[in-house]
């Protein structure tokens, strides 16, 4: 019985034991990475208890922060995700899950979450553009130990419109459809989808599909080039690439299309960088946000980008 109790306090002693129901994880740390119109991009880091769990991230405007004096204690108006399964979107690769190891560290982009898989959230759309933002995070509860206490909080903004010459979001085109009322269809690949099939696909979440992460960012971008925007070299040749690998696969939920986000995450990033306005022109200022677009289809634009 002595040799037993030896080996138990040895183990403890190295924090090698089994897990003691009732202690909390290690708080997490969190760092503002970039920031642009419609997104904030973070490093989540485990403390030295990992993250076993995953990790709850909440976020809530700076102006409703300060009227309240902190956090409120109902977490009303305070935005939620839990982030405990499979990224396949926008979380850097060096972690293949939410669930973290001991001072393990991944990167997430808050407002880039409609098509991220391993997450739930109270809203998964894109951030409002000029408007300052207070985070923390905590790990979930796992193996056995409670919640972390949340991490500091940390101040993070996105940014506000600016030019004239310039582009609207994924999110933009798809809630407001009175600015793309006169384009009546626009090709993916080599099938061509009308408005009502368009808005379907921009409802769908990617969960794990590359297919439909590509095709919204591509139809976002065909819109702002009916809007007159000139394609930067690099965004035109992704507009390529990207209908030679679609080729005739029909998007979801219209038919029942599949990519590999592995094929397909560098040319939704391009798109991606190219709608949100860190690539090109840069993005619309909000007068200019109900200007309906003037092209019929994509199809009067193809021969400019082949």
């Amino acid at each position: 019985m002595k040799s037993s109790g030896l080996v138990i306090s040895v183990l403890l002693a190295l924090g090698l034991a089994a897990p003691v129901f009732g202690v909390p994880l290690d708080a997490p740390s969190a760092w503002l990475l970039s920031a642009d119109r419609t997104s904030i991009t973070l490093r989540v880091q485990a403390g030295r208890s990992g993250a076993p769990g995953g990790f709850v991230v909440e976020w809530l405007p700076a102006d409703q922060y300060h009227a309240l004096g902190g956090w409120p204690v109902a977490g009303v108006g305070v935005q939620v995700g839990d982030f405990s399964g499979v990224p396949t979107l926008n979380a850097a690769p060096e972690t293949g899950s939410y669930r973290l190891g001991p001072e393990e560290a991944l990167t997430i982009v808050l407002g880039r979450l409609f098509d991220e898989t391993g997450v739930a959230c109270t809203n998964q759309e894109e951030l409002p553009e000029g408007t300052t933002f207070m985070v923390r995070v905590c790990a979930s509860a796992g193996n056995g130990l409670e919640s972390s206490p949340p991490s500091a909080t940390l101040t993070a903004a996105t940014s506000s419109p600016g030019q004239c010459d310039c582009t609207l979001t994924q999110g933009f085109w798809k809630n407001h459809v009175e600015s793309w009322l006169r384009v009546t269809s626009i090709t993916l690949g080599g099938v061509a989808y009308n408005q009502s099939q368009l808005l379907a696909i921009f409802g769908r979440p990617a969960k794990g599909n590359g297919l439909v992460s590509l095709a919204h960012q591509l139809i976002a971008a065909r819109l702002n080039l009916l809007l007159g925007v000139t394609a930067p070299p690099g965004v035109a040749a992704a507009l390529s690439q990207a209908d030679a690998l679609i080729g005739a696969r029909v998007v979801p939920p219209i038919g029942s299309g599949t990519l590999s986000p592995g094929l397909t995450s560098g040319l939704t990033d391009v798109l991606d960088a190219f709608n949100s306005g860190s690539l090109g022109p840069g993005h619309c200022p909000d007068g200019l946000r109900v200007v309906p677009v003037t092209g019929a289809t994509w199809g009067a634009l193809k021969s400019i980008y082949r």
